[in-house]
C-alpha cells in the first residue's frame, strides 16, 4: 500500500523504465503492437455481430467464458448479439491482451458486455500471424441489473483512449497497485495501511449504468470508504494495463460471488473515472480462470 507521495514517485520515476522495457519487448518479438491488437479486436466484434466466430482467427483450443462459466465458441452471446451501440477499449502490448467495454442490442434490449482477449503471436507460416486464445466475457442482461444503459451512452464524450503525454502517465506497477488497493478498501478486516488512495475529487464511477458518486461525501469522490463490510478479501486475479492511455482493468469475483471487471482511467497520478460491469448473483463460485498476482 502506498501513500499519495509514493504514488507520485512511482508514477514519475518508473514510466521511462517501463516504456523503454515495452519498446525492447516489442522489438524482440515478446510483446505485441498496439495497432495489431486493435485490428484483431475489431475483427472479433465484427464476427460477434455477424454470429460467425470463424471470421476471427482463433487459436486451437481457444477458451471462452461468460461470467466465469465455460461456453462453446459460437454459443451464448454469439447467437444473440445485435448491433454494438457503444464501445470503449484498451490494449496491453506487454501481455498481448485487449479489453473492451460495450453496449449492444439483444432481442431489442440493451445489454452490457465486456470482454478480455488474449492474443498469441504465431511464428509458423502455416498459421495466422495473430490468433485469439482466450475470450473472457462479462454479460449483464437482467433489466434489474442494468441500471440505465443511456447513462453509459452519455459518457461517450469522455476521452479514455487518447495517448497521454509522457509526463501524465503512470507506470505499469503504479496502475496495478491503484486497482489492487481499491478492492482492499471494501474488506472490513483487511483495510490497507494507507490514509487515502488517489481517488480525490473530481472522480466519478459508474456501475452497470448507475453513477454512484453523485451522492458520495464529498460528491464526485470514487473512494469506496464507508462500504467496507465484506468479511473476506476478493483478490483481483488478473490485470491488463495500458500505460500509454492510463487505463488499468482489474478482473475479480467481487464479494466472492459476482463476476466483475473494473476499468480505471488514471492521469497525472489521479483516478479520473471508474467504470464497472458485474453480474450480481450468488450462483457463481469461481471466475473461471486461474489467479494471477498483481505484480505481473
Amino acid at each position: 500500500m502506498k501513500s499519495k507521495l509514493q504514488w507520485s514517485i512511482l508514477a514519475g520515476a518508473f514510466w521511462l523504465l517501463i516504456l523503454g522495457s515495452n519498446a525492447i519487448a516489442q522489438s524482440s518479438g515478446s510483446g505485441c503492437i498496439r495497432e495489431s491488437l486493435k485490428a484483431i479486436t475489431d475483427k472479433f466484434f465484427a464476427a460477434l455481430e455477424a454470429h460467425k466466430p470463424s471470421n476471427v482467427p482463433l487459436a486451437s483450443g481457444v477458451k471462452y467464458t461468460e461470467n466465469g462459466l465455460a461456453v462453446e465458441v459460437g454459443k451464448g452471446t454469439w447467437e444473440t448479439a445485435g448491433k454494438v451501440t457503444f464501445k470503449r477499449g484498451m490494449v496491453d502490448t506487454q501481455k498481448c491482451g485487449t479489453h473492451t467495454q460495450i453496449i449492444m442490442e439483444e432481442n431489442g434490449n440493451p445489454i452490457l458486455y465486456g470482454v478480455r482477449l488474449k492474443v498469441d503471436q504465431n511464428r509458423s507460416t502455416n498459421l495466422p500471424a495473430l490468433t485469439v486464445s482466450e475470450i473472457e466475457a462479462f454479460v449483464v442482461r437482467d433489466k434489474q441489473q442494468v441500471g440505465n444503459a443511456q447513462v453509459i451512452l452519455d459518457t461517450k464524450g469522455q476521452d479514455w483512449e487518447s495517448i497521454l503525454p509522457p509526463e501524465q502517465r503512470s507506470s505499469r506497477l503504479a496502475l496495478m497497485a491503484i486497482a489492487d488497493d481499491y478492492f482492499e478498501l471494501f474488506v472490513k478486516e483487511k483495510k490497507p495501511k494507507v490514509s487515502e488512495l488517489p481517488f480525490l475529487p473530481p472522480c466519478d464511477r459508474w456501475e452497470n449504468g448507475v453513477q454512484t458518486t453523485l451522492a458520495s461525501k464529498p460528491a464526485h469522490n470514487c473512494s469506496p470508504k464507508g462500504f467496507a463490510d465484506m468479511t473476506e478479501t476478493h483478490q483481483p486475479r488478473r490485470f491488463l494495463v495500458d500505460e500509454e492511455t492510463g487505463i488499468v482493468v482489474a478482473y475479480v469475483l467481487f464479494n466472492n460471488s459476482w463476476p466483475d471487471f473494473h476499468m480505471f482511467k488514471v492521469k497525472n497520478s489521479h483516478v479520473d473515472w471508474i467504470d464497472a460491469y458485474f453480474e450480481w448473483s450468488k450462483i457463481y463460485k469461481t471466475i473461471g480462470w486461474p489467479n494471477e498476482p498483481a505484480c505481473k
